[in-house]
């Protein structure tokens, strides 16, 4: 086994063996590798093992392998050999669910769609023959028959140290096969599975199918965990914003790969999810894009700007992740690496590493938690796939609005949130009427206790009930626009449903208008309430408030939502004022305080045939606000050379400390750690600065 390394920057290189593919392993031999490697210093490696053609890149004996017929040498015994001397683990990319040929080989192990065809088939023409399925039945003889065998075989031959399992839960629909079918009965007494989704027991059918899945996997992770102990797997997006609940498949780490293009905001609130999970986490960012479609002939992939790549790292990295390079380069089948590529990760992982010691094993900063409810969503699955079958706009919008106004922003599932309510200022709850009556019950508790609630959503109202929320239910209006005031204007706000509250104990804020018009055609309904209820108070917006900005991004409705927040809460411990772009990250290592700053401008405007971020300008200034208890503090900017400007006040048992900071190329970090007391100081000499900081001149850590 490879000694152990710290797995916080990796490369990841993959092909997807196919049949037309004649040079596979050729440029692959460890004196062409390690040199490449060197240059980019990765922490560990994954490479190509098995992808979604079902034709493995290495020469597999398991009697139901589909070998590549191209190979020229064993690209795996290659990189195994070459990782070993440089001391790196080395995990394999291995598609699951996904094998087309496996499909061929076996059609019994096919998924079945709901017109008793296989599933991932193309459609039937006349000219078709019999269809192979591509997608596998996760209780199917595939994971006994070929996965676990190969795993096996990976550990025992190769010696590898983890797998990375693509195409699987992205990967999986139902499944109407006959055991399935008789699996389902068994398990909720239907004697049909429903066919679509219009279905009422689609939400059950769903559901049985994850169940399914969650098994399958963890049924391949004790498989490798027996054989070889210290063997780590995942399964790509497994445990992620899109499939939340208790992680209890029994996964070593979580990871998943970034979109292609305009994937910073899905890292965005990834991170903020990953983070809560309790488990190592990584994204997978790729290191080349398409502007048109994937792959078309008329847009090939083009390698990204260093500064993209760092500005997407950077959003993972300060919430405690670690980030792995997907590594392709187009038309190279052969195994070889691009020299001026890999110098360019290099410089790149430089970025990474440089802040590894302050961002690793920190714990977030509460502020204020966005519920994202296992239960709402698993209760209206909105397709046939399991992960992009799920509705998680109401969540996103939640998350990249409050970001906007640069609030601390963590997203918490029930399972990670209720233990630890009382730890946050404020819970958002957006748009989740089918959270659990247990979750529902222990937030009106929160609020009682004294903690500030922010609920959306028509649907709230049944949730909650009129006396928590203080109003009464009011006339419900369908698929309306109404307009509710933001800033010096006022912004269109569409809702699937809104509701026209009338308030008895709340307090109303603002009035909807049927116009643009501040002063005439407004309705008596408010455009938000807050009630004062026990020792805390509930704000509400009875409208898909979160929904529609996670669609349109109006700059007014952040202003909207930051003027909602600031009525419900006042004010923060931590606070800052920055140009839009600027997101933030609360952290903390025991008693310090670390403040993250992440610039995600582009000096060239986005378009839709340029998703590329270029030309990274500076933006600033911007000011820190914290409330802190009154001692000694050392004040420092970390990933830049400047010093920040500081200044403190103490009133009684608090100190009031202001830190500006001039600009935020990419990524900065404000550090702030208490410190010894100073020895007084002596008779007739004055202070230099005010008491209650130090401050250290910025440096790279």
């Amino acid at each position: 086994m490879t000694a152990r390394k710290s797995r916080f920057f990796g490369l990841h290189y993959d092909l997807h063996a196919g049949e037309r593919d004649t040079d596979l392993g050729s440029r692959c031999a460890p004196r062409e590798l390690i040199p490449m490697l060197r240059i980019m210093a990765p922490d560990f490696v994954q490479t190509d093992c098995k992808g979604h053609p079902g034709l493995t890149s290495w020469l597999s004996r398991v009697p139901a392998a589909s070998v590549a017929p191209g190979i020229v040498r064993d690209a795996l015994a290659q990189w195994r050999t070459a990782t070993r001397r440089m001391g790196l683990p080395l995990h394999c990319h291995y598609s699951g669910i996904w094998d087309r040929a496996a499909g061929c080989k076996h059609p019994e192990w096919a998924a079945i769609g709901p017109d008793g065809r296989p599933a991932g088939a193309p459609p039937a023409g006349p000219e078709a023959g019999v269809a192979a399925g591509e997608k596998m039945c996760p209780r199917g003889g595939y994971l006994e028959g070929l996965l676990i065998p190969q795993m096996l075989e990976l550990i025992d031959r190769y010696r590898v140290d983890g797998f990375w399992v693509d195409g699987d839960i992205w990967a999986v629909e139902p499944c109407y096969c006959g055991r399935c079918r008789a699996a389902f009965t068994a398990a909720t007494g239907l004697p049909e599975p429903p066919a679509n989704a219009n279905d009422p027991h689609w939400p059950a059918w769903w559901n049985f199918t994850r169940e399914s899945f969650e098994a399958y996997v963890t049924r391949y992770c004790e498989a490798v965990h027996a054989h070889r102990p210290g063997v780590r797997v995942c399964s790509n997006w497994l445990q992620t914003l899109r499939h939340p609940g208790e992680p209890k498949v029994p996964t070593d780490w979580i990871s998943g790969d970034n979109h292609w293009v305009w994937g910073l905001d899905g890292s965005r609130c990834e991170a903020r999810f990953l983070s809560t999970r309790g488990k190592p986490w990584d994204i997978m960012l790729w290191a080349f894009y398409y502007s048109n479609g994937h792959g078309l002939a008329d847009s090939p992939p083009c390698f990204k700007p260093e500064s993209m790549l760092e500005q997407e790292a950077a959003v993972l990295l300060a919430l405690g992740g670690g980030v792995q390079i997907y590594e392709h380069p187009a038309n190279l089948r052969d195994g070889r690496l691009v020299p001026w590529r890999q110098r360019r990760l290099g410089r790149v992982g430089r970025f990474v590493r440089m802040r590894r010691s302050l961002c690793r094993k920190t714990e977030t900063i509460p502020q204020i938690a966005v519920l994202h409810s296992e239960h709402h969503l698993r209760a209206a699955p909105t397709g046939r796939n399991l992960l992009y079958g799920t509705d998680t706009a109401p969540v996103q919008g939640a998350v990249l609005s409050l970001l906007e106004c640069h609030y601390g922003v963590d997203v918490l599932d029930e399972w990670a949130l209720w233990p630890r309510l009382a730890e946050f200022p404020v819970v958002v709850v957006p748009e989740q009427g089918r959270m659990s009556d247990g979750m529902c019950d222990a937030l009106r508790g929160y609020a009682s206790g004294g903690g500030r609630l922010l609920v959306t959503g028509a649907d709230a109202f049944e949730r909650f009930g009129g006396a928590f929320l203080g109003a009464d239910a009011g006339q419900v209006r369908e698929r309306a626009v109404f307009h509710v005031p933001a800033a010096d204007g006022t912004v269109p706000l569409y809702s699937a449903r809104w509701r026209l509250l009338a308030p008895t104990t709340a307090a109303a804020h603002g009035r909807l208008g049927e116009s643009p018009l501040c002063d005439d055609r407004l309705l008596d309904a408010p455009a938000f309430t807050v009630n004062r209820i026990g020792k805390g108070r509930v704000a509400y917006v009875p409208a898909d408030l979160f929904r529609d900005f996670c669609r349109n991004r109006y700059p007014l409705t952040r202003a909207f939502v930051g003027a909602v927040v600031r009525a419900l809460a006042g004010r923060f411990d931590i606070e800052v004022d920055a140009p839009t772009c600027v997101d933030v990250a609360l952290r903390r290592r025991g008693a310090r305080r670390i403040v993250h700053l992440m610039n995600r401008a582009s000096g060239i405007p986005n378009q839709p045939n340029n998703g590329a971020i270029d030309e990274i300008p500076a933006v600033g200034p911007v000011t820190l606000r914290l409330r802190l208890p009154a001692r000694d503090y050392d004040v420092r900017l970390a990933f830049d050379t400047e010093a920040p400007d500081a200044a403190a006040v103490r009133r009684g048992d608090t100190l009031a400390l202001t830190v500006r900071v001039p600009r935020v190329r990419i990524h900065c970090a404000v550090v702030v750690q208490p410190v010894a007391p100073r020895p007084a100081p002596r008779a007739g000499k004055a202070r230099a600065r005010p008491r209650g900081f130090r401050r250290s001149k910025g440096a790279r850590t």
